[in-house]
């Protein structure tokens, strides 16, 4: 189908037909009086304004297929003008009929104009669009995003208006070589936003040539505004890190290391030229897996979450220091981390500080707490006896000429006196455990011959009851405190014989590792406990569950006192009639 124009005789259009606006894109009243020759490309412009200056009645110009410049992109058309004799004050002279070129050149045109259409609404940069001339003909919308100009802005002035004047010769010379030769380039300059704000931009030139001859060009323009700080920031970073005493390394989106000051080589006593290159993880070398580096504290880091940690890391040597691990992801406009700061903190004067303070803390807890424990013991346990002797030196008193009375209130005041003694010597033993613990001596002990020692001291015991007691076969050395350990399996063994059920005793100690401590165990069958009722009182010293079976209630306290003494934990498993199973929890050493 045939679209018809009439032109002046400069080109200006003067009548457009139906058919020319609906494939061309354009309103009437956007092409009514524009120029022709602004359509197409300047080799076709030139000869139709040729035509239009030497007319010759019924001469035809004939193009077979020219790239028309629509509305929404190029269309390739056939294009006959025609002049025809009209009257002085007629405002046109010529005909244009034009026509869509057809066949498989023109499907093929339709696929690659919906591929720029696509191209132009999808691309994260800003792209424009200019025909042969160099005007802005269609942009994207991150054009307005990164500089606030719309197309109406930038078609109202020439290009170089919005670029900043120092990159004028530069961009115009680029533009030349893509017009004249077809040569693509890419720049970093500078251009001024609707604000007047000055923004770096990477400036790509693409010219679209056909024959040899440049259609027009497409700009790519990239904010690097982020980029330029960063580079610029990082700049003055290392400035300043290689002064900083604390270690610096930057990582890249990778976490490999990038760079290192002199205070991270120092720390972790690794050189520039062996850190760089290098996976942080593999130069921190953390004692326990840290969760900076771990894979949550990595997605945390990748999602732009800074992170900070106290870990423990060895140094090149061997040695382990304490590290402050501060990590601040740096991310482009994409939401992607293009590298990661860490500083690097030795704090371990601090982490020894803070451990002995926090020791220091739970001793005072723990001497405050045994200090209220002796007052109670020593109100409630000495407060009878004592009672008892003023009582008996008042009778002493009121019955002096009574010598029966007399003698019997001796022999009271003499038991009253003889259990205060008592009292006074299990208080004193107490103290000496508490203040023992500091300096304890410890030594390599077989934990088989020591429970074969505590069995003969047992052994009347274990005859009279015909207990069973399995020791563990397998071997185990322990450096530790003999005499408490003694104390520790006496008591037990010997608890478990006193308040055995009406069974047969049977008692079974074995041990077994884990990743930090050895657990020994001593279960039994005997009445158990009710730890409901009494968990609360259970270690605590003068405190009894069975009052048939004869005792002072200060075995289970010594039991937990040694095992803390040696740095270890005591827990009970127990149930009323099912038996009881103590488990001794002791650090490796």
């Amino acid at each position: 189908m045939n679209s018809h124009l009439l032109l002046d005789a400069e080109g200006h259009i003067v009548f457009l037909g139906s058919t020319f606006q609906i494939w061309s894109g354009y309103t009437g009243a956007e092409l009514d009086g524009k120029l022709l020759q602004d359509h197409v490309s300047p080799k076709y412009a030139k000869q139709i304004t040729g035509f239009l200056k030497h007319p010759q009645v019924n001469e035809n110009l004939h193009f077979n297929r020219v790239p028309f410049f629509g509305k929404e992109g190029i269309i390739w058309v056939e294009i006959v003008l025609t002049h025809f004799p009209t009257p002085k004050d007629t405002p046109y002279q010529a005909m244009v009929s034009i026509r869509y070129a057809e066949g498989e050149a023109h499907s093929e045109i339709n696929t690659v104009s919906k591929a720029h259409a696509s191209f132009f609404a999808g691309h994260p940069f800003g792209i424009m669009h200019l025909n042969g001339e160099g005007r802005v003909t269609q942009i994207n919308p991150q054009i307005k995003f990164d500089t606030g100009y719309n197309l109406t802005d930038l078609k109202r002035e020439p290009l170089t208006t919005f670029i900043s004047a120092k990159y004028h010769w530069q961009v115009l010379c680029e533009f030349l070589q893509a017009k004249l030769h077809g040569k693509a380039s890419t720049f970093d300059i500078k251009v001024q936003t609707k604000k007047g704000q000055l923004l770096d931009v990477n400036f790509t030139i693409v010219p679209v040539v056909y024959h040899g001859e440049t259609l027009e060009i497409y700009l790519v323009i990239k904010n690097i505004a982020q980029r330029i700080a960063l580079q610029q920031n990082l700049k003055r970073l290392s400035i300043v890190a290689d002064k900083a005493s604390d270690g610096i390394a930057i990582l890249d989106g990778d976490f490999a290391i990038e760079f290192v000051n002199n205070g991270f080589c120092q720390i972790s006593g690794y050189t520039q030229k062996e850190a760089v290159g290098r996976r942080i993880g593999e130069l921190l070398r953390m004692k326990q897996d840290g969760t900076v580096l771990a894979q949550k504290g990595r997605e945390e880091i990748l999602r732009g979450i800074s992170i900070e940690e106290e870990i423990e890391c060895y140094r090149k040597d061997g040695t382990i220091y304490w590290n402050l691990l501060k990590l601040t992801p740096i991310m482009n406009e994409h939401g992607q981390m293009e590298m990661c700061i860490t500083i690097h903190t030795d704090v371990t004067e601090k982490k020894k500080a803070e451990m002995e303070l926090r020791l220091l803390a739970d001793d005072l807890y723990r001497q405050n707490k045994e200090l209220q424990q002796f007052a109670y013991i020593v109100s409630h346990n000495m407060r009878s006896p004592v009672a008892n002797i003023v009582g008996l030196a008042n009778l002493l008193e009121l019955f002096k000429d009574d010598a029966e009375t007399q003698e019997q209130t001796l022999i009271e005041l003499k038991k009253s006196v003889n259990n205060l003694d008592t009292v006074i010597k299990d208080l004193s033993y107490i103290l000496t455990i508490n203040n023992a613990n500091k300096e304890l001596l410890k030594e390599p002990v077989n934990f088989q011959d020591l429970l074969q020692h505590v069995l003969i001291d047992l052994q009347p015991q274990v005859i009279a009851t015909d207990a069973d007691i399995m020791v563990p076969a397998k071997a185990l050395m322990l450096r530790t405190n003999r005499a408490y350990m003694h104390s520790i399996f006496y008591n037990l063994i010997s608890n478990a014989i006193k308040y055995r059920s009406h069974q047969k005793p049977y008692i079974k100690i074995d041990f077994y590792p884990t990743e930090e401590h050895m657990v020994i165990y001593v279960a039994d069958n005997g009445k158990g406990i009710d730890l409901k009722k009494h968990a609360h009182d259970l270690f605590k010293p003068y405190k009894r569950f069975d009052f048939k079976v004869e005792g002072k209630g200060l075995g289970l306290f010594l039991v937990k006192s040694h095992v803390e003494a040696l740095g270890g934990h005591l827990t009970l498993k127990s149930e009323l009639s099912k038996g009881s199973t103590f488990y001794i929890k002791l650090p490796f050493e």
